[in-house]
């Protein structure tokens, strides 16, 4: 079973790697703002919510972001953002909802990717998920006392 600060890793690392990922966060939404320096298109990571644990599994849920700038003087360009951020999450899902992928399961079958724009600021465009990470639970012999 890998704990969160495993998951962050192997989740960023997935990033950093994809060809059409310019840069990669994982922060709140407060501190993504405040980074001067971001190359697009950007992903950001950010635990949500609580991790549950259903029988034997451990959930850690994830919102995770994918944009690009948009460009003021021409709006149609939304859909070509939008299609490439897709691929972009179509991507990690594919990679991370394998069953032959061991650690974990990414639950494929509850992802709802929503477009955004946005009118101020950076204007940026992309798409914003919540990815469920499923684990089976593991006793750890050498943590847990015998009673």
């Amino acid at each position: 079973m890998k704990s969160l600060n495993q998951l962050k890793t192997i989740i960023v690392d997935f990033f950093k790697s994809h060809y059409m990922v310019g840069s990669v966060y994982y922060t709140d939404d407060f501190d993504f703002a405040a980074y001067p320096d971001i190359k697009y298109r950007v992903v950001q990571i950010q635990p949500v919510g609580n991790t549950s644990i259903i029988g034997k599994e451990i959930i850690n849920r994830f919102k995770i972001m994918i944009a690009d700038i948009e460009d003021a003087n021409n709006f149609q360009l939304c859909d070509e953002i939008w299609s490439d951020c897709q691929r972009i999450a179509d991507d990690f899902i594919t990679c991370f909802g394998d069953d032959d992928f061991f650690d974990f399961y990414l639950d494929y079958n509850s992802v709802d990717m929503q477009n955004f724009s946005e009118v101020a600021g950076d204007r940026q465009s992309g798409i914003v998920f919540i990815a469920s990470i499923r684990q089976t639970r593991e006793m750890n012999p050498d943590a847990i006392p015998l009673i």
